[in-house]
């Protein structure tokens, strides 16, 4: 069991999206919802260390200012130690998100008839399937499973390993996942052996396509649930890596990057077939001229 420190401090159904997004790499975990049905939100985020306000309020103030809101005032407490992991599993429901079922070890039920399951626990890494950005990329393997085959997936910024997996329940493709964290990456593989997926997820830690090797026009489907600026950046690399005729999804930005993201990605020859929202967080789907 350990100590535990919480950041709270109130937001909207917008903000909250932006405050996620601004914190989200100095958080440990972090958590955004509705404390009354379409009323005010709250995003609360933990650390195993007191967190460095000096560091963070910054960001948040930033996040407010853009968007026209309020300062939000931050609150700062140390909770007792308990055993936070079993706690957190213990409190992760099941998720049915399009043909997907999402459940972590302490979940006991059979999977649904008809449903592709994945098997994880989220842990350190991103990717329990509750964010936003997930479950867009998740819909978005699903509708793409219905109309294409796919034989070769890169999974760019995997987390937890879940879209990996579910891109390898959808199509029998082999996957290379790679994330910047090497304590990631490593759960990813402990996740993909979990799901009897050893023999066609290849899971790296590199910082972008450092350790990847040569990409170039190799991949089916190439799939980057990160942020709008690191999108940016690899821009040319990420479509670059998709074959012609081949499908990009991206996530991890918010609506209001959209247009930004889709004008960056025009320049590099890739065409937009749409795009999946979700609690201002949106995804969005092109395809390779």
């Amino acid at each position: 069991m350990s100590t535990i420190w919480r950041l709270a401090f109130p937001a909207d159904a917008i903000s909250q999206a932006a405050y996620v997004q601004a914190i989200e790499e100095e958080a440990g975990a972090l958590t955004a919802f509705e404390t009354v049905p379409n009323g005010p939100w709250l995003v609360e985020a933990f650390f195993d260390t007191k967190p460095d306000l000096g560091r963070l309020a910054p960001l948040i103030f930033k996040a407010a200012k853009d968007l026209g809101r309020s300062v939000p005032s931050l609150a700062v407490e140390e909770l007792p130690e308990r055993d936070w992991l079993a706690e957190n599993r213990a409190s992760f429901p099941p998720l049915e998100i399009a043909r997907f079922y999402v459940y972590g070890s302490h979940v006991s039920r059979p999977v649904p008839a008809g449903a592709w399951p994945v098997a994880l626990d989220a842990s350190i890494a991103f990717g329990s399937g509750e964010h936003a950005t997930t479950k867009g990329c998740l819909r978005a393997i699903s509708d793409l499973a219905k109309r294409k085959k796919i034989r070769r997936v890169l999974d760019l910024g995997c987390g937890s390993g879940i879209l990996s997996i579910g891109a390898a329940r959808a199509w029998p493709a082999r996957v290379l996942a790679s994330d910047i964290d090497p304590d990631s990456a490593n759960l990813a593989r402990e996740n993909v052996r979990r799901n009897g997926l050893a023999a066609r997820i290849e899971v790296r830690a590199s910082a972008g396509f450092a350790k990847l090797g040569r990409t170039q026009a190799r991949y089916d489907l190439v799939l980057a649930n990160i942020l709008a600026r690191p999108l940016t950046q690899l821009a040319a690399r990420l479509a670059g890596a998709v074959a012609p005729g081949g499908t990009l999804v991206l996530s991890g930005l918010l609506a209001e990057q959209e247009t930004w993201i889709r004008a960056v990605y025009r320049l590099h020859g890739m065409v937009f077939c749409g795009r999946i929202a979700h609690q201002g967080w949106h995804t969005l789907r092109f395809m390779k001229r």
